[in-house]
């Protein structure tokens, strides 16, 4: 997989679950070597596309290929040789507690290879200094920062030299010079490995700082799919509110005014408290 063959084409996808669709109809290609930014508001559709494209669920209708590969298509070993070529970063880390970062980022190496533990451990302390943590590698989990646990979780994503990595809201959570640092990785990563880049994220930040291609979801379809700088020219109403952080214009106040009314309180707090009860 490399050049143009690892590009990920959706054709006439729709996705969702019990058979109502989240996203419809979406006809994109992420293309190979590049980072692609999945974005868009909240319960979108976002994380649900995501899911779909790595097999975790069965489309409602319509094609995904990886590269020349319709991955619906794959016998299960073929699809099991097809993942490790795949990297996920996920939201959390998802990194498991009872092991030190290097046996966590180890992990797959001897869950999939014929390495020597010694060997496979190497490695992973390599993978740790790709994201400055190879000092950490004796830690375990709870001992360490959030962004830290980021970055080590990207270190195991990586460490089977994947030729598209996947990041599901890589910032979420961060402080702004995690977020910084963490899309700078990214950046470098892409550069140094010629790999694929999927993210999904809301940050506008982190996607105007990393994304060569922009796909935008919003109301179960897409709502855009071309390059950042196409994205930032746009005049659609929609997409100016969300690139502009622009809050929806309304006739009504949307706070209400009813209060709770204290005599169905179980408790008398006012006279408890001396008329001080709110």
């Amino acid at each position: 997989m490399s050049g143009h063959k690892h590009d990920i084409r959706l054709t006439g996808l729709s996705v969702g679950y019990g058979g109502k669709a989240v996203v419809s109809d979406v006809n994109v290609t992420l293309p190979g070597g590049k980072i692609t930014v999945i974005l868009g508001g909240s319960g979108c559709g976002k994380s649900t596309l995501l899911k779909h494209i790595l097999r975790l669920h069965d489309p409602i209708a319509g094609a995904i290929h990886i590269g020349r590969h319709n991955i619906m298509e794959l016998s299960r070993k073929q699809w099991a040789c097809l993942k490790l070529r795949l990297g996920l970063l996920f939201q959390d880390g998802a990194l498991l507690g009872s092991l030190t970062l290097g046996d966590n980022v180890a992990l797959p190496l001897r869950e999939h290879t014929r390495l020597k533990p010694r060997q496979a451990q190497e490695i992973a302390v390599a993978k740790l200094g790709l994201v400055g943590l190879e000092n950490f590698a004796h830690l375990y989990p709870n001992q360490l920062s959030g962004g830290m646990r980021k970055r080590a979780g990207l270190a195991r994503a990586m460490v089977m030299d994947p030729a598209i990595l996947f990041c599901d809201e890589p910032t979420s959570g961060l402080d702004p010079i995690n977020s910084a640092e963490l899309d700078q990785l990214l950046l470098e990563l892409k550069q140094r490995f010629d790999m694929t880049l999927v993210v999904v994220s809301h940050d506008l930040a982190s996607m105007r700082t990393i994304a060569d291609h922009v796909v935008v979801l919003g109301e179960g379809r897409v709502l855009f799919d071309g390059s950042l700088e196409e994205l930032e020219a746009t005049r659609d109403t929609y997409l100016r509110r969300f690139l502009d952080r622009l809050a929806e214009e309304r006739d009504t106040p949307r706070l209400g005014t009813a209060q709770l009314d204290p005599s169905v309180m179980k408790m008398d707090c006012s006279r408890l408290l001396g008329g001080e009860a709110r």
